[in-house]
């Protein structure tokens, strides 16, 4: 009989605006589904805006392939709901993908508390400094709302990463029970396709969210110091999560010289994305914090390095040609990454893309990383 997990996460396919988080999920699901009984729990939403679902399929299991959804609108997001909910099924682990939701992780959190079920939490990069610094009394509220509670003694945290397991260690102590198991990514079948690169030319990328954490202003801030001779195309994909820093970014867009030729693309659906990247060259990413980073695993799966900040888990990247982790107090670094990668011939340029390629599928085959996911449910 297979293991029950059910999975509680604030926004869910067709959601994909909310970035990261989803795919993150996604990618667990469609790995572990075969092996798992898996059941979702989310809400109707994406980020800022409600889901176009049917309103019959709202509040009940919807069947997809191998797992079943929830989609709870706002008012069946509530203690009520979820203890007749809780009350009519049974099941062995539990696992939250936030550790600042209110509705998703500490409602049924605290409604389970003395279950017998195994609780998994993901903190998701979010005791990072980085990401802790906005919005940092709300977040320091939380943390001790938290701890108040004993909840952070009743949990297995799962950790993505080294990083990870400091920054849970740091914030609710050394004897908490902390698993590491890497984010998965979806298997692709794709073979490397070869990309068109002109010296001195170069199509780059930005793909997040645009929002102070992910630091768009910061990569046109970069740009803007290109030397002349570089000819950039950059291109802007993410929604808009944040309307005033966008309207900074928009202001630095237009005071770009001639050589960097700016689009911003909006949100794009994780499934077409590499339409949109087999086009581009390179991925600029000076983020704030990332606990994994799906954009950069997809940017490498599709061929493109990256120039990213040295805030993620991600590093020495130059020794493997996949790219450049980079202090973002070093604008000149960055300034130097860039120009490198675009003056780049079409054969010394292969020779990074295919590192990228190979790196990502090598990496997403790992069965050791499989293990370690599914060790988060069989042996918490």
């Amino acid at each position: 009989m297979k293991l029950k997990l059910w999975i509680f996460i604030d926004w869910y396919l067709p959601a994909y605006k909310a970035g990261g988080p989803i795919q993150s999920i996604a990618n667990l699901v469609s790995r572990l589904k075969d092996e798992f009984d898996i059941s979702i729990i989310t809400s109707n939403s994406d980020l800022g805006e409600l889901l176009d679902l049917d309103p019959k399929s709202l509040n009940t299991w919807v069947k997809k392939d191998g797992y079943q959804v929830m989609y709870l609108d706002a008012e069946h997001q509530t203690k009520k709901y979820l203890k007749k909910l809780f009350k009519a099924h049974t099941f062995d682990a539990v696992y939250f993908n936030s550790l600042f939701s209110v509705k998703f992780t500490i409602l049924p959190f605290w409604l389970l508390r003395n279950e017998p079920v195994r609780r998994v939490l993901a903190t998701r990069g979010m005791l990072g400094a980085g990401a802790l610094a906005i919005k940092p009394l709300k977040k320091k509220l939380f943390l001790g709302f938290i701890k108040r509670l004993n909840l952070h003694k009743k949990v297995i945290w799962h950790a993505t990463a080294q990083s990870e397991i400091d920054e849970i260690k740091m914030h609710f102590g050394t004897g908490r029970k902390i698993i590491l198991a890497p984010n998965l990514s979806a298997i692709t079948h794709n073979n490397f396709s070869e990309k068109n690169k002109i010296e001195n030319h170069i199509n780059i990328f930005f793909l997040s969210r645009i929002s102070y954490k992910k630091n768009l202003i910061g990569a046109l801030d970069v740009l803007s110091k290109i030397q002349s001779k570089y000819k950039v195309q950059f291109h802007i994909i993410g929604p808009i999560d944040d309307n005033d820093y966008w309207q900074k970014c928009e202001v630095k867009i237009k005071e770009l010289p001639k050589n960097i030729s700016t689009n911003y693309l909006g949100a794009i659906p994780n499934g077409e994305l590499s339409n949109y990247l087999s086009k581009e060259h390179l991925l600029l990413l000076p983020t704030f914090h990332e606990n994994f980073g799906h954009v950069i695993m997809e940017s490498w799966q599709n061929g493109c390095p990256v120039i990213i900040s040295d805030q993620t888990p991600w590093r020495n990247l130059k020794d493997d040609k996949l790219g450049y982790d980079l202090s973002n107090t070093s604008e000149t670094d960055f300034i130097k990454a860039i120009e490198h990668l675009c003056g780049m011939s079409q054969d010394e340029y292969n020779k990074w893309s295919k590192s990228a390629f190979h790196f990502a599928k090598t990496f997403i085959e790992n069965p050791k990383v499989l293990e370690q996911n599914k060790s988060l449910f069989l042996n918490a």
